[in-house]
């Protein structure tokens, strides 16, 4: 057992890099950090890879680790997989559904093991991590493999320093058995390289099989991960102490790299008293805030912040920096402003939760949660930047999202000791939409050959399209868009057409008929009188500004089909099991 030995005298000495291909990743990686991130995270897909680490905390017998599945689509199939077994199952939209793991399943030797958790979906799903024991509770949503790198850089947490700054000593408990887990996502062979930063000394040189892990311990160490192919990530104690000389695991799914930021709001979290920053960079880089600045020349380092109070804080930072708040009980990694979304999906595993909702000064007021505008006046300004934040007391499954802007949203929960456990809510969707959280956006299609009207009906209806209906200027403005970018010329049916007996316009939704005709882009010289024209069509000609002409029924032309999109704050999701 030398090498594992000599592993982690080396990682105690220094900080660490984990690295891929060992003649070319120093240099690959400093290209790598200067490029800006165009990376999609939604937080929902269709593969997912985690873990269980070693959860001792509080000494308790009650034990639970489960992943819990919400789907939001009718005849999902997951297959949960592991080294022993698979399970399936087939979930309706809304659906939750609890997996549970036993305790000889967490990860507790520093080696290398296949006891990694896949997580494989028809349709798309969240998953959220779950780990109890006693009073320790941690929850994190788990990232899909889209979101995942292959290069990360993961500090050491000092944490006998945030405790000896309390109580003046480190206290009772072994507080420098921090561990990484390094997980391989794919089904491939994949090579990981750990290496000293301050010496750039090759420490560690692995290849990992399909679905392995390997779990070691950081002591005194930062950690930078790169591997040849996609890894998951995750930073965990078993058993820190807390305020109240008790102790919880903790655990941090940590960003790649390519998902850093420059700008942060740093949430106002109930009952934090102490709270410390932990900053990881490529260099020296000087945080500034409102009457706050903090130079940080160590990523080991946590650099006290006593700023949060009764507000959020506004920091930035000159380059693309990780940051976490951290206090007693609790690591939480931020979201950069540049990880904003549009709407967000709350899941409470209590029955008391708090959401931390930070969104634009001039568009505040336009937080929507479910299908209901939030009313509050608890809205604060955030000093030195264009946001404002609110705390919101939560229980249940919940939709957060914003027609116009990008929000920022926090989930906590609290231990029976008071402690929070938590972090980002999940993302649905980066870009707003006026009508909430799109799950389907909307689709257009048109047909090879031209047919009459009532024909047209039928064929979109087959295809379980409808006509298009343009019944705003919104709408008729995404009808534009699609016709601008279809090679087809002329005309093309829409579902308006008149009613034989009152001849009033009407809009044929499915086989619904609405008479509320509030919005039309009649071309001039139309509507033509009714007995020469029953149906309507819009021009493919941007040139005449995709306006409509009234013409007869059993003219021939194309249809247009239209399918509406669906929205994830119109699903009812099940209590949480």
């Amino acid at each position: 057992m030398l090498f594992p030995l000599l592993f982690m005298s080396l990682v105690s000495q220094a900080s660490l890099t984990v690295y891929g291909n060992a003649d070319s990743a120093f240099l690959w990686w400093r290209q790598f950090q200067n490029v800006v991130p165009g990376l999609s995270v939604e937080s929902y897909g269709k593969e997912f890879i985690t873990a269980f680490p070693e959860n001792i905390a509080y000494y308790h017998p009650r034990q639970s680790n489960k992943l819990l599945i919400n789907a939001f689509y009718d005849g999902t199939e997951v297959t949960i997989t592991t080294q022993n077994l698979s399970e399936y199952r087939t979930l309706q939209s809304g659906q939750s559904k609890v997996f549970h793991f036993p305790k000889n399943f967490e990860q507790y030797q520093f080696t290398r093991s296949f006891s990694s958790v896949r997580v494989n979906s028809s349709k798309l799903i969240t998953v959220l991590w779950i780990s109890q024991r006693g009073d320790s509770v941690q929850s994190n949503y788990v990232p899909p493999l889209r979101n995942l790198g292959n290069l990360y850089s993961i500090p050491f947490i000092n944490y006998n320093q945030m405790m000896a700054s309390l109580y003046g000593t480190a206290g009772l408990l072994a507080l420098d058995n921090w561990r990484c887990i390094v997980i391989n996502a794919k089904k491939i062979t994949n090579k990981v390289i750990i290496q000293t930063v301050s010496t750039n000394e090759t420490a560690f040189n692995y290849n990992l099989g399909p679905y392995e892990l390997f779990q070691f311990q950081t002591n005194g160490s930062e950690i930078k991960v790169y591997s040849n192919n996609t890894v998951a990530v995750l930073l965990t104690h078993p058993c820190v102490q807390t305020t109240r000389c008790d102790c919880n695991m903790v655990v941090n799914h940590v960003l790649p790299q390519n998902l850093w930021g420059q700008n942060f709001v740093v949430p106002s979290v109930k009952n934090l008293n102490s709270t410390w920053l932990q900053v990881t960079s490529t260099k020296e880089v000087l945080l500034k805030g409102h009457n706050i600045q903090i130079l940080v020349s160590n990523s080991s380092y946590l650099n006290p912040f006593p700023y949060l109070g009764i507000k959020s804080q506004f920091i930035t930072a000159p380059n693309n920096v990780s940051i976490r708040l951290i206090s007693p009980g609790l690591i939480l990694e931020l979201m950069p402003e540049t990880m904003f979304a549009a709407c967000y999906l709350l899941q409470m595993n209590s029955t008391e939760g708090e959401a931390i909702i930070i969104a634009p000064t001039a568009s505040k007021g336009k937080v929507y949660m479910d299908n209901d505008l939030l009313t509050s006046s608890g809205w604060r300004p955030i000093d030195g930047s264009d946001y404002f934040s609110i705390s919101v007391s939560l229980s249940g499954t919940h939709v957060i999202w914003h027609p116009s802007s990008r929000i920022g949203v926090y989930l906590f929960e609290r231990m029976e000791s008071g402690i929070p456990y938590g972090g980002p809510a999940i993302i649905l969707n980066e870009d707003p939409d006026a009508d909430g959280c799109v799950a389907d956006p909307a689709l257009f299609k048109t047909a090879t050959h031209v047919m009459t009207w009532p024909e047209s009906h039928a064929y979109c209806s087959n295809e379980t399209f409808q006509l298009s209906t343009p019944t705003s200027s919104s709408a008729q403005t995404e009808m534009s868009n699609f016709l601008k970018n279809n090679g087809s010329s002329g005309y093309f049916w829409i579902g308006l057409r008149r009613s034989l007996i009152t001849l009033d316009w009407y809009w044929k939704i499915g086989d619904d008929s609405d008479y509320n005709v509030t919005y039309t882009e009649w071309a001039t010289g139309h509507p033509l009188a009714p007995k020469k024209a029953l149906c309507a069509s819009v021009s493919k000609n941007s040139t005449k500004m995709f306006s409509w002409k009234s013409v007869s029924c059993c003219s021939k032309r194309r249809p247009l089909c239209y399918k509406k999109a669906n929205y994830f704050n119109d699903l009812t999701f099940d209590a949480l099991p």
